[in-house]
Order: C-alpha cells, then structure tokens, then sequence
C-alpha cells in the first residue's frame, strides 16, 4: 500500500512514517511546503502523479482558531480552497483521499460517519 500524506512534520505525517518502519507493505510518500503547497492546485497535482499513491491522507490545515477570526481568507484559502485541490487532483488520478478534520468543526458525538452537510460543533 502506497500512502501519500500532505505535508512532513505534523503529528499524523509522522505517525504513519513510524508505522511504514515496522510494515514492509506500507510506503509512505509526503511532501509540503514549498514543494507542495495545497493553495497551488498544480504543485498538489504534481506531487500526486511523481509518487503515484493508492491513497491520500490530508491532515493539512489552517489550525490557528482563534487567529481565523482575524484572518478569515486564509484559513478558507487552506481549509476550503487548499482541501479543494487535494480531491480535485486525486480524483482526477482516481485515488482515495481522507481528509481528517479536528474536533473544532466536529465534535466526535454523531455516532455514524460525518458528511458534508452535518451540522458543525458550536
């Protein structure tokens, strides 16, 4: 399995870095900035194709809640646009992706798999 995670130094990038240690059968590929930056859908792209994943794992994010608030269009630009490109471009190869999101949009509650239309944690 070839797994392809954007960005390098988060938590979730290097846990599966540590797991592909121990599992022979799992390759992990990641990139980030600048070489891979999700607000350029063409870099996003890019990277996709060179390493040919089975999946994507986007853990990528504007992460910073309260400085959102005062910096709206970049926490869109990275969140909505950036998250945009990552699907855009592996469904154009015609790979999975997961995209994590944090307890900040939802909080873990539903009991059932979260869709796009379910209500955000206030």
């Amino acid at each position: 399995m070839r797994l392809f995670v954007i960005g390098t130094e988060g938590q979730v990038a290097r846990a599966l870095r540590e797991a592909a240690v121990d599992n022979p059968d799992m390759v992990v590929g990641h990139a980030g900035r600048p070489e891979l930056d999700i607000l350029r859908a063409e870099l996003v792209e890019k990277a996709l194709v060179a390493f040919s994943p089975d999946i994507v794992i986007n853990p990528a994010a504007y992460t910073a809640v309260d400085r959102a608030e005062f910096e709206p269009d970049l926490a869109f630009a990275v969140n909505r646009d950036g998250a945009g490109h990552v699907a855009s471009a592996a469904a154009r190869i015609g790979i999975p992706v997961v995209h994590l999101s944090t307890d900040y949009v939802f909080d873990g509650t539903k009991g059932a798999p979260y869709v796009e239309t379910d209500p955000v944690a206030r």
